[in-house]
């Protein structure tokens, strides 16, 4: 900000000095220190809203070239549109034509078609064949018959809670030993 090399800051010390006494230097550097920092964080305010200014009108510049963008984007898109238009009813008539002309040579009795044409032929299908119903309803009682315990081991499993010998002895009350 202003430029004082160390020699010219202790000249105005010693003059500050005798001109205002020992007792008043200390309130009057404070308030100078004070006023210095308030004017450079004025001064940093005012760099950092010319900053923000200066990236909203390039925002504001990059957003206008993005609509440009996109509006020649959309009028590119509309002409492909319009030419795969045309050339789907392009191709639409001439299905349409190519369609009359078969029927035309279908009903003529036209020997390269057949005798009764493309609509009757069947092609053959090798399937395998699947599991009736009945099968498959066996099956599933079949393997719910797996699932069921049997009467016995219910039995066996009852008797036995009471007793674990192998259950763990119960910590409740041991003492806590911290180490």
């Amino acid at each position: 900000m202003l430029d004082f090399s160390f020699g010219e800051l202790m000249v105005i010390g010693a003059v500050a000095l005798i001109a205002l006494g020992p007792e008043r230097l200390p309130r009057v550097a404070r308030t100078f220190g004070e006023l210095l920092g308030k004017a450079q964080r004025y001064l940093a305010q005012v760099r950092s809203e010319f900053q923000r200014e200066i990236e909203l009108a390039d925002l504001k510049r990059v957003q206008e070239e993005a609509r440009q963008a996109a509006a020649s984007l959309q009028s590119s898109f509309r002409q492909v549109a319009g030419s795969v238009q045309s050339a789907a009813d392009q191709a639409s008539t001439e299905m349409s034509a190519a369609e009359a002309s078969v029927a035309a040579t279908s009903r003529s009795g036209s020997p390269e078609w057949g005798s009764g044409g493309w609509a009757t032929h069947r092609f053959r299908t090798r399937a395998r064949p699947m599991p009736s119903i009945d099968d498959l309803a066996e099956a599933v009682e079949r393997l719910q018959a797996r699932q069921r315990p049997s009467p016995r081991g219910v039995v066996a499993g009852l008797a036995g809670l009471g007793r674990n010998r192998y259950a763990p002895r119960s910590r409740v009350n041991r003492p806590r030993i911290y180490r």
